[in-house]
């Protein structure tokens, strides 16, 4: 539990900070709306901030400008600042997240985001101090939206989680590792060579008969360095960034991948890469580590439960270590030969 969650949350003051913050966004136009899907899941949102309103529809793999899904559920992005609606003590500097009857400090993301979260029934409201400061408009690691995302379509048939996908008609896998471990340009090679490509760092997963399917939420690409082959919209590097956002041509991008296995890749510089079978349990202890702590928005309550969803998902699914070599192409190649023939060193 973190030490400084709030037992006793007053629900009154919620309501009547929820209310200013409805009313704040009722009385002005959103500068876009309609509805985008996370996975295969309809979200409607208005929204006030420039920078992300002017990129959802290039940033989103599936939007639907001015339209309001039945049942989906609401997200309003507000660009009032968290200081009009509420005095907070010296203390609380920056982040406060307001998460049903729990407040959290996340000191993780205070670098990068100053704002305040709601969340009523089937409506979440966040609401940022600053538009253009705000770093809503890097949709790539790390972006509040993905957090924000997990949070609410956390159910027991879907996750997201932080890993790339590839993979052709048949066959795909999902490779996981923290974020420095190579997944994107694994993907984006992988995608040169003519593998489908569905994302390079979170991925909507849900399960159908026992069957894993992924499917994308956005159309961006995080490199440190351009590779050829790949249909590109657009390319930038926000301020704060390592990477470049690439924004790929949505051809470029599958849905519905079935995920057969999961490929950890092992930092070793190696001459040659190398597949192998490995155990699952550590694998699964390290991707549930990382959607614990990180891909939430709030830090989970409960990892014990976290762990036994993660692994209920993956029960079917073998788990595999890439040794990699010093020629990215050459292990986006030994994962292209995984897939298309099956290719493991045991």
């Amino acid at each position: 539990m973190p030490t400084n969650y709030i037992k006793n949350f007053d629900r009154c003051e919620f309501q009547k900070l929820y209310k200013k913050l409805s009313v704040a966004g009722a009385q002005k136009k959103p500068i876009w709306s309609g509805t985008v899907y996370v996975g295969t899941q309809p979200l409607y949102i208005e929204c006030h901030v420039k920078w992300l309103a002017d990129k959802i529809e290039n940033y989103f793999f599936k939007s639907l400008p001015d339209e309001h899904i039945t049942g989906a559920k609401e997200l309003y992005i507000l660009n009032d600042g968290v200081e009009k609606f509420m005095k907070r003590p010296d203390a609380w500097t920056t982040n406060v997240f307001w998460a049903d009857d729990n407040i959290y400090k996340q000191p993780d993301l205070i670098e990068h985001f100053n704002c305040l979260f709601g969340k009523w029934e089937n409506k979440y409201i966040i609401s940022v101090d600053d538009d253009e400061a705000s770093n809503f408009y890097h949709l790539g690691e790390n972006h509040l939206l993905m957090r924000l995302f997990a949070y609410i379509f956390n159910t027991p048939d879907n996750i997201i989680l932080h890993g790339a996908v590839v993979g052709n008609e048949n066959n795909g896998v999902l490779i996981t590792g923290l974020s420095g471990a190579g997944k994107s340009t694994l993907a984006a090679y992988c995608l040169s060579l003519g593998l489908k490509f569905v994302s390079d760092d979170r991925v909507a997963l849900h399960t159908e008969n026992g069957i894993i399917f992924a499917n994308p939420i956005y159309t961006t690409l995080s490199l440190a360095q351009p590779i050829e082959g790949l249909k590109i919209k657009s390319c930038s590097r926000p301020n704060g960034c390592s990477k470049d956002i690439i924004v790929l041509d949505k051809s470029q991008i599958s849905q519905n991948i079935k995920i057969n296995a999961i490929i950890e890749p092992i930092k070793q510089d190696t001459d040659t890469p190398v597949i192998s079978k490995t155990p699952k349990a550590p694998v699964l202890t390290r991707i549930c580590s990382d959607y614990s702590n990180f891909s939430l928005l709030t830090r989970s309550m409960n990892p014990l439960d976290d762990y036994r969803k993660i692994a209920n998902i993956f029960k079917d699914i073998n788990t595999y270590s890439l040794t990699l070599s010093n020629s990215v192409r050459d292990n986006a190649i030994a994962i292209y030969n995984f897939i298309t023939q099956g290719d493991v060193n045991v």
